[in-house]
């Protein structure tokens, strides 16, 4: 998702706002980006910030027990949530 991401502001057809993902060729994701210029270093430290807290509910038993939904589409949706609700403006 953060190549996906990186490729569609180099081609410049994405300035911000909602831009819809493509991911594998079927799953489908819009995620809202800032207006300014979103660094891959600041995509990948946010991808490990992600992986991070996730892995840690996981193991505190937060999240329910067998709850843990790991297709592809959901963890890309929670990502690009992830990604609206902490990405620097």
């Amino acid at each position: 998702m953060v190549s996906t991401i990186i490729a569609e502001r180099s081609a410049g057809q994405s300035t911000g706002g909602p831009v819809s993902l493509v991911l594998n060729g079927s799953v489908q994701v819009t995620v809202i980006l800032p207006e300014r210029s979103i660094t891959l270093s600041e995509l990948q430290r946010m991808k490990r910030q992600f992986v991070n807290i996730n892995r840690k509910s996981i193991i505190l038993g937060t999240t329910e027990k067998g709850a843990v939904d790991w297709e592809e589409a959901s963890i890309a949706g929670k990502f690009a949530r992830y990604l609206e609700e902490n990405v620097r403006q």
